[in-house]
């Protein structure tokens, strides 16, 4: 009897758990990942809730079982171009992007990384850090193999560079290289395309994307990381100078009629956790102030984790700021009304953390055929009696493409979208 078959599309955790589970299965697994890279977002979290555990070596322990696997075939920087089919015939076509690096000849020796002229925004470190045009997509790739950035590089835009092919010592560099498409036949496809951060931009009054020392949740914790730009100090973006006083908002984009009228779930506890972070690092040399809506601890141990940062001398003000402004010395200010002590208070801060909601990652829909829920959600078949299945049988889905979820329930509903896989392929 043939192997069952399943097409997974995106390789953050839920992908990675569906993959690995179904290939434990006995299916045929083809795992697409968009990006040059695997592990999503979990794999950017310098510490991951509630054990405060690295968040790259949590994606490690399940990476390994599916890169172990003789079941899961992993197609990184590829697309899914188009799906035609139904349930046990599903007719994929599949683009995998060029690199403009072979592979196979590519030692990842780095040589044309040292010499390349171009400096741009590093990606995984979300602009924080910097790359050159031929890199390395992250610090612990797969595959292995640096590629070259078609936007920045000199030689695609004039010409006028050929350092990267000059230096490589294994002649790997392949301007010519182009994108390949591929046919996959599978019998059931679990979408677990996951989440994009909301766009700090439209709160206008908090001036993303105009002063340097607003970030966002994601790129603060790539300051926190040991692999992160700063290699784990928590500065502020403009001197990579220790701060005096840093404020998080939250629910930036999230439980508003404007924006997304749901709770983002995960932005509170994420708040504590960064404050209490930039405490461990620094102490009472710093001041932390969290400006919250509603504060929700939601999961068995956030509670424990609530009290204990209360307990932190972390300053916790139930309001909503209002306008950012610069200070001459690149410092912000603004007022926020404290509902708990009914006072007006006026904060300093070197660096605003904002907690941005979570916009689901469909870019896939007419592609896959699958409508979407009022919240923009891909939308389930029954919200209650089947929330991994989808109006189309046979594609199902798995991660935060269904609802705001953290990384246990991600994985949770990828092992429950994969078992739902196997029902259905019953033979």
């Amino acid at each position: 009897m043939d192997k069952r078959s399943a097409l997974v599309i995106g390789a953050g955790v839920a992908g990675l758990q569906a993959s690995l589970d179904l290939a434990r299965t006995g299916f045929n697994v083809y795992l697409v990942e968009r990006k040059p890279r695997v592990g999503g977002h979990a794999s950017l979290l310098s510490k991951v809730l509630p054990t405060l555990e690295s968040g790259e070596e949590l994606v490690k322990q399940i990476l390994q079982g599916v890169i172990e696997h003789s079941n899961v075939r992993i197609l990184p920087y590829s697309g899914v171009e188009e799906v035609k089919g139904f349930i046990g015939n599903f007719k994929i076509r599949v683009l995998k992007r060029a690199r403009y690096v072979d592979e196979e000849r590519c030692t990842n020796c780095g040589e044309c990384e040292n010499v390349c002229p171009v400096t741009v925004p590093k990606d995984y470190e979300m602009g924080l850090g910097v790359r050159k045009a031929a890199y390395l997509p992250s610090p612990h790739p797969l595959p292995a193999k640096y590629l070259i950035d078609k936007e920045h590089c000199l030689y695609f835009q004039d010409g006028s560079c050929h350092a990267c092919r000059n230096a490589c010592p294994e002649n790997a560099i392949a301007y010519e290289q182009k994108a390949e498409e591929e046919e996959l036949n599978v019998d059931v496809i679990i979408a677990a395309t996951g989440f994009k951060p909301y766009n700090a931009e439209k709160k206008g009054q908090y001036k993303y994307g105009v002063y340097r020392n607003v970030i966002t949740g994601i790129e603060y914790e790539r300051l926190c990381s040991p692999n992160g730009p700063t290699h784990g100090e928590i500065v502020r973006v403009d001197n990579k100078k220790k701060p005096k006083s840093v404020a998080y908002i939250l629910c930036v984009g999230s439980r508003e009629e404007r924006n997304h009228g749901y709770c983002c779930r995960v932005g509170c506890l994420n708040a504590l956790k960064h404050a209490l972070l930039l405490k461990n690092q620094y102490g009472a040399e710093v001041d932390a102030h969290v400006c919250y809506t509603d504060m929700r601890a939601v999961g068995k141990r956030a509670e424990e984790f609530y009290r204990r940062v209360r307990g932190s001398g972390i300053s916790l003000i139930h309001g909503e700021p209002s306008e950012i402004r610069e200070l001459p010395d690149g410092s912000l200010t603004m007022d926020v009304y404290d509902q708990a002590t009914s006072k007006l208070l006026s904060i300093t801060a070197d660096l605003v953390v904002l907690e941005a909601g979570l916009d689901p990652e469909v870019d896939l829909r007419e592609t896959l055929g699958v409508p979407l829920d009022e919240e923009g959600f891909f939308e389930e078949a029954h919200p209650q009696l089947a929330k991994n299945e989808t109006p189309i049988q046979g594609i199902l889905l798995a991660g935060a493409v269904q609802e705001p979820m953290n990384i246990a329930e991600a994985t949770a509903q990828a092992s429950a979208a994969a078992m739902k896989a196997l029902i259905l392929t019953q033979r």
